[in-house]
């Protein structure tokens, strides 16, 4: 974000922007090298400014395998930011109890969701899987012949991929990178007749979730219900009033904040 909020104030032309993010969507390093290349033949002064960063730190080719999700987690500190604003101004024992009761709800809320829903994926992935199920109609998915028949060459038209469905990797790297098998691993299941829904990583199925909500948050009881002890009670600190009216900060968006995809 820092390096496309960078970009924005130097670039103007909306195009170059377009080509920023079609290299940063890359998945392969051919391919990223391909779209700056485009990018060095259309703007040579973006392309110096790009290459002055290390790839890992913003292009999907360079990315780690291991975390196989693609959402931004920032995304879900805003909320929670947002959730607990009327719990903040409060003394401290009283903003920890209300946060406490505000999570325990919501877990409440989505172990009642879960219970109702039968399904091997969550229902995120699995509208994802459903989006890619119709495009895979479009390549052809050749068996190489190993013995265990889950080594194939997806072709369409000049474009061929290896798919290992036993490693569970494709050459576009997508399937590494999210858990998700891509159209071509897609493409693939469907010749063996099996469900794509049993290549998908574990963290993205229901087993998962349903471990992640597992525990519980454990009832207090009231400070009537506390254990008496015999040291006294601890003053509380002198409050410093500011003169005039208290000013209210509400976060200010970025004017980049808009612009991302």
């Amino acid at each position: 974000m820092h390096i496309w909020k960078n970009f924005i104030n130097r670039f103007k032309d909306l195009y170059i922007r377009e080509v920023v993010w079609d290299c940063a969507r890359c998945t392969t390093i051919p391919e990223f090298k391909e779209q700056m290349e485009k990018l060095k033949g259309i703007n040579q002064g973006a392309w110096e400014y790009l290459s002055k960063f290390e790839p890992a730190t913003w292009v999907k080719a360079y990315f780690s395998h291991g975390p196989k999700v693609d959402n931004l987690t920032n995304n879900m500190c805003e909320v929670f930011n947002s959730k607990i604003v009327n719990y903040r101004s409060k003394p401290i024992l009283t903003m920890c109890e209300e946060i406490r009761c505000y999570l325990m709800r919501r877990m409440v809320k989505h172990k009642e969701l879960l219970s109702d829903y039968t399904g091997k994926l969550a229902p995120v992935q699995q509208k994802r899987m459903e989006r890619l199920i119709s495009p895979s109609n479009k390549w052809r998915a050749d068996w190489t012949g190993d013995d265990a028949r889950k080594r194939f060459e997806v072709t369409r038209k000049a474009t061929k991929v290896d798919v290992d469905l036993m490693r569970q990797t494709c050459s576009c790297s997508k399937w590494q990178l999210t858990g998700m098998p891509c159209i071509h691993a897609i493409a693939a299941i469907r010749k063996r007749h099996d469900h794509p829904e049993d290549y998908v990583h574990p963290w993205l199925c229901m087993e998962s979730i349903h471990k992640t909500y597992a525990h519980c948050i454990q009832p207090v009881p009231s400070e009537e219900f506390w254990t008496r002890t015999e040291y006294s009670r601890p003053d509380p600190p002198t409050i410093k009033r500011p003169i005039g009216r208290p000013k209210v900060h509400n976060r200010q968006k970025d004017p980049a904040e808009p612009m991302m995809q």
